[in-house]
């Protein structure tokens, strides 16, 4: 067969509607060995997931010895216990440019790039994951999905522009890529090909395709897709109910009345609810096969967001200088996400694997800890890279050679499957990873 026939066959599959174009998760009786009829079939492809927090971490309790499952993990880590066999834990690695500033923006926006950072103008350099979407995004719908759950900060910090606090991912060296904060959009972005559909479910607008495909499909398949058409639909009814709740559940604007329309952005009332949300819809991109490259800021460094939910009274950048132990409940709901992640990634079967067996999670902040202290990042990867990485283990880089995060990045990238020779200030990939 023709090099470009057999690429075509193993796009994935699309199921259309009015307005609506909906990727199908990964099925074996749609994959290209199967529609040539062979009995090999193609391999799941692997997903490249980054998680963001700012501020760092409490200093006396982020840590992890050990390994297997004899791994200990400190209190920030504890929600991580069940996936610890699936967990790696980077000490030691550092941005060298980020260490000429004590400021908190210019110790984020080179987080994913390792660039230098301007101070007299924006500008740093592209971060890893849109290099990735440039490369290798255009095998996916769309080319990467990057989302956040707080918005931009606005302004100068002691001169310095605070837009590098609130973006990791960059697509030029002067431009952060776009970072979608509203669900309801996010969730748009993997399914709706017109603007003004939104009184029609995404499910319904394809309902006449899935019945047809329902048809080609083996029977532990057909499960599989009505698995995923049910998780559509949950995710697109919680989004609609998620401005409704907001309003029940007593939000109020600062004026007595609201001097214009509230815009029907349904990001929920509560911050535990909102960041669910989204990793919902990061896992829905990838089961999908919407796009296979994926950054989600839960939070910008310097965030000034109140998380009474985790018992805090003070605000996040007032307690990560003060270390109070309240602050340990709030890094644990941090390290929650990733479990929550892990949780419903595991339960995905593709083939032999799992979606969490096919994806590379790296979760990092921008310092170790609120002293603005970047000489060393704090770093876990966990899920398994498509069979390329393996967990419970401890890897400490503070005295090696090469404890470039730029080296870390090559390794991720060649798992996602972009072989470089280089990117910002590495040559080499980590080594032991």
């Amino acid at each position: 067969m023709h090099i470009k026939s057999a690429s075509t066959i193993s796009r994935r599959t699309l199921l259309r509607g009015l307005g609506v174009s909906m990727a199908l998760p990964w099925l074996e009786s749609l994959s290209f060995a199967a529609r040539l009829g062979t009995n090999v079939p193609t391999p799941p492809p692997t997903r490249t997931l980054v998680t963001f927090t700012g501020m760092g971490f409490h200093s006396q309790h982020w840590w992890a010895k050990g390994e297997g499952a004899g791994m200990e993990l400190g209190p920030c880590l504890k929600p991580l216990e069940p996936w610890k066999e699936r967990l790696v834990f980077l000490r030691g690695l550092w941005n060298e440019q980020a260490n000429k500033s004590a400021i908190h923006c210019m110790q984020t926006g080179n987080m994913l790039s390792g660039s230098p950072l301007s101070g007299a103008e924006v500008r740093t350099g592209v971060s890893f994951d849109q290099l990735m979407a440039q490369r290798i995004g255009d095998r996916t719908r769309i080319p990467s999905l990057v989302l956040g759950c707080e918005g931009p900060i606005p302004g100068l910090q002691d001169g310095l522009p605070l837009l590098y606090s609130s973006h990791i991912s960059w697509s030029t060296a002067v431009s952060p890529t776009w970072t979608e904060t509203r669900p309801a959009l996010a969730f748009d972005q993997l399914f709706r090909t017109e603007p003004n559909r939104g009184d029609r479910r995404v499910v319904d607008a394809v309902l006449e395709d899935a019945q047809s495909l329902r048809q080609r499909l083996s029977v532990s398949d057909r499960q599989r897709f009505e698995e995923y058409l049910g998780s559509v639909h949950e995710i697109e009814g919680r989004i609609k109910r998620a401005g409704q709740k907001r309003e029940e559940s007593g939000w109020t604007p600062t004026l007595a009345a609201p001097d214009r329309p509230r815009p029907a952005d349904g990001i929920p009332a509560e911050i535990p609810d909102y960041w669910k949300l989204m990793n919902d819809i990061v896992l829905l991109a990838f089961r999908t096969d919407t796009t296979r490259i994926a950054t989600l800021k839960y939070c910008n460094d310097g965030s000034a967001e109140t998380h009474t939910h985790c018992g805090a009274k003070d605000q996040h950048h007032q307690m990560s200088h003060t270390q109070p132990p309240e602050l340990i409940p709030l890094n644990q709901f941090f390290m929650a996400q990733l479990a929550y992640l892990c949780e419903r990634m595991s339960e995905v079967k593709e083939g032999d694997r799992s979606l969490l067996d096919n994806t590379s999670i790296m979760h990092c902040s921008s310092m170790l800890h609120g002293s603005h202290d970047a000489k060393q990042l704090p770093i876990v990867l966990l899920g398994g890279a498509g069979g390329k990485l393996r967990g419970g283990r401890v890897l400490d880089y503070l005295d090696a050679p090469n404890r470039r995060m730029c080296s870390l990045f090559l390794s991720l990238m060649e798992w996602g499957g972009l072989e470089l020779d280089q990117f910002g200030d590495s040559t080499e990939r980590l080594t032991g990873i």
